[in-house]
């Protein structure tokens, strides 16, 4: 009877052992993709901030602003193991509904890695660019270290350094912090009189960009619950800032970063369960049920021998 009831607890114990590398590779890996059918819209607001109204060729100041983006995930473009985005920003004046800037991005990126690809007619505002680094979100179970980021504007990868943990609606977030400071990006032909200069005619300067960029990631699923960009665009002229085209403060809403939290909730929770906490119980379990296998056949053979 010993001997039935150990062999069937060996059995047991070795379904749990292999149990264990399955939950964890092959389970939570099924699980651990950017969903080929992702949407999402977000909203960024900025308050105070200050744009030059080309259309009425006047700077206006404490200015309210709203930046709508919509990501759609391009089904057919996409495969088992890459995603991609579609993405298009839509930035305006809340108070008087003045579109100041609408900018536009397709890019594929690896589904667990968040790493962009080169593929999928890479794009930014409809001119071909080759993107690299994480691209939008950072790798399932992020980790403390800083990541290359690529930077749309600039156009190159710029580092996201890691700046600690906080709480974003009672849930821990790791902050990371991308910084690109004075960089020429095109240059601007304005009236002397705009540019607060003598004379008459045009003059053309150098369109400076700088931006503070801040990403509070949920770990688990690499996915930004709030994002914020200080941004700063002057013209330059022979050394000296003439002319301010927007100098802007954007954070999430309320409610974009409530619709993040909703979205990262169900793998925040389960994919640690099948990744980390399912393999070690079962583990546990499968050592457990052989190592009182062992001892039923131990104690079955004194018994024999004694008797």
């Amino acid at each position: 009877m010993r001997r039935t009831v150990a062999v069937v607890l060996v059995a047991f114990g070795v379904f749990f052992l292999a149990l264990a590398p399955m939950t964890r590779t092959w389970l939570s890996s099924s699980l651990m993709k950017t969903p080929l059918d992702y949407y999402s819209e977000t909203v960024l607001t900025a308050e105070g901030a200050t744009y030059f109204n080309i259309e009425d060729v006047e700077l206006v100041e404490n200015a309210n602003l709203e930046a709508n983006s919509t990501i759609r995930a391009d089904v057919a473009s996409s495969t088992d193991e890459t995603v991609v985005w579609d993405q298009f920003t839509w930035l305006r004046d809340a108070d008087t509904d003045f579109g100041i800037t609408s900018t536009s991005r397709r890019a594929g990126h690896d589904r667990v890695t968040g790493e962009a690809v080169d593929c999928c007619d890479a794009m930014i505002n409809d001119e071909a660019v080759a993107q690299n680094g994480q691209a939008w979100k950072f790798p399932f179970f992020t980790e403390q270290r800083d990541h290359d980021f690529f930077e749309t504007t600039v156009q190159e990868n710029v580092p996201m350094r890691f700046q600690g943990t906080e709480e974003v609606k009672g849930v821990e977030t790791y902050k990371f912090v991308q910084e690109v400071e004075d960089e020429v990006v095109g240059e601007r032909t304005l009236p002397r009189s705009v540019a607060g200069l003598e004379g008459d005619g045009d003059v053309t300067g150098d369109e400076v960009f700088s931006i503070t960029r801040t990403y509070w990631i949920e770990p688990v699923t690499g996915s930004p619950l709030k994002i914020g960009e200080a941004q700063n665009r002057v013209v330059v002229v022979d050394g000296e800032e003439v002319l301010t085209i927007l100098d802007a403060d954007l954070v999430s809403n309320d409610e974009s970063i409530q619709n993040a939290v909703d979205k990262a909730d169900a793998g925040r929770t389960m994919l640690p369960l099948l990744h980390t906490t399912l393999p070690i119980v079962s583990l546990v379990v499968g050592v457990g049920f052989i190592g009182i296998a062992v001892i039923l056949l131990l104690t079955g053979r004194r018994s024999d021998h004694h008797g």
